[in-house]
């Protein structure tokens, strides 16, 4: 009885612990990625993620240095459900962050941001 008890709660521990490691869109690559030094400033901002994206529900921001948000938003493709981009505006040389606010297809919401650089020519 004590061993049917035993993996019983074995079993129900393992379901608790491993579902959230399936349950989110974790972001896998970055355009430019994190601590990326570009030679000239990027026209677009891509975020690719580990599972599906709900475009009309995520933002991604560029913020300068001092906080200044440059740019917002998302567009999505259904035929690249995992990747969002954003148009860049003009960037001059300098520091900037991404942010991203997304929605997972499963309903589970992801933030995040990274840092990339603009170096003077």
């Amino acid at each position: 009885m004590k061993l049917k008890v035993g993996a019983g709660l074995l079993a129900a521990w393992l379901c608790m612990n491993a579902a959230p490691a399936l349950a989110h869109s974790f972001l896998v690559e970055a355009t430019p990625s994190a601590k990326d030094h570009v030679a000239s400033a990027p026209k677009l901002v891509k975020l690719r993620f580990g599972g599906g994206v709900e475009p009309a529900y995520s933002t991604i921001s560029i913020v300068d240095v001092g906080g200044k948000v440059l740019a917002e938003g998302a567009v999505g493709k259904p035929e690249t459900p995992r990747e969002l981009t954003l148009d860049a505006p003009e960037l001059a040389p300098g520091r900037y962050v991404v942010k991203y606010r997304v929605l997972s297809s499963d309903g589970h919401i992801v933030e995040g941001k990274y840092e990339f650089t603009v170096d003077p020519r």
